[in-house]
Parts: structure tokens; C-alpha cells; sequence
């Protein structure tokens, strides 16, 4: 009988045990690990450059308006994250040698986002355009 009881009682404080380890990963994962900052990419407004010669052209990307947050988790990193939202990594299909309405495609990314959890609404990812303006060549 009393090895009964006491295996029970090894089974009773395994199973709350176990139930103070899932309890507490859930808290880690709704309340700790938030991200850090809610970002939506709607605002995001784009204008390009294309200079030089047909032939001979080059790309170049204006940012008009950034990505906007829409919720931050401690307004001391506002700062730090606006800064990383205003530099996002900018990757060419080709920006040079570029020829009057030839298509490329540009993709704006934020892959590095230092020590910040920054939650985006969705990604940005790869956008075209058609090649205008550049000086006609004889």
C-alpha cells in the first residue's frame, strides 16, 4: 500500500511539473517574446531615377514614405527601430546598362533587424517596373 501512495504521489507532482513547464512556455511566447514592434508596409512609397543613355542607363530608388509602426512594445526602441525601417536592403534584377522599356524588378527586404522581434503585416518582397527617360542614343 505504501508503495502505491507514494508512486502516486511521484505521478501527481510529474503531472504538475509538466504542467508548470507548458504554462510557463506559453507565457514566454504571448507575453516575453512579443515582438518588439508591429510594422505595416502600406505607406511604403517608392519613386525611381533612371539616368544616363539608352544602352548605358542606370537605376536608382527613391523612398518617399516609409513603413510606419503600428504598435511598439517599449517606446525607448521607437528611435532605434524608425532607423532600421528607414534603411531596408534594396536588391536589383539589373540597375545597369539599362535600356528604354526594359522591365526590372527590384526587392526591398529588412533581413537584418539587429536585436529587435520586428513583426512586418507582410513582406514587401519583389515589385516591377519598366525603364523610362534615359537619353535616346544615336
Amino acid at each position: 500500500m505504501a508503495n502505491k501512495e507514494l508512486s502516486s504521489k511521484k505521478n501527481m507532482i510529474f503531472i504538475i511539473f509538466a504542467i508548470l513547464i507548458i504554462i510557463s512556455t506559453c507565457f514566454y511566447y504571448v507575453k516575453i517574446r512579443k515582438p518588439d514592434a508591429y510594422v505595416t508596409m502600406d505607406p511604403l512609397t517608392v519613386q525611381f531615377h533612371f539616368t544616363g543613355y539608352d544602352g548605358s542607363g542606370k537605376a536608382e530608388i527613391e523612398i518617399l514614405e516609409y513603413p510606419k509602426i503600428l504598435s511598439i512594445k517599449n517606446e525607448k526602441d521607437i528611435e532605434e527601430i524608425e532607423k532600421i525601417l528607414h534603411n531596408p536592403s534594396i536588391e536589383w534584377s539589373k540597375n545597369e546598362n539599362l535600356r528604354n522599356g526594359e522591365e526590372i524588378f527590384y526587392y526591398l527586404r529588412y533581413p537584418d533587424t539587429g536585436k529587435y522581434n520586428i513583426k512586418f503585416d507582410r513582406e514587401y518582397g519583389s515589385t516591377g517596373t519598366r525603364v523610362q527617360d534615359l537619353i535616346p542614343t544615336k
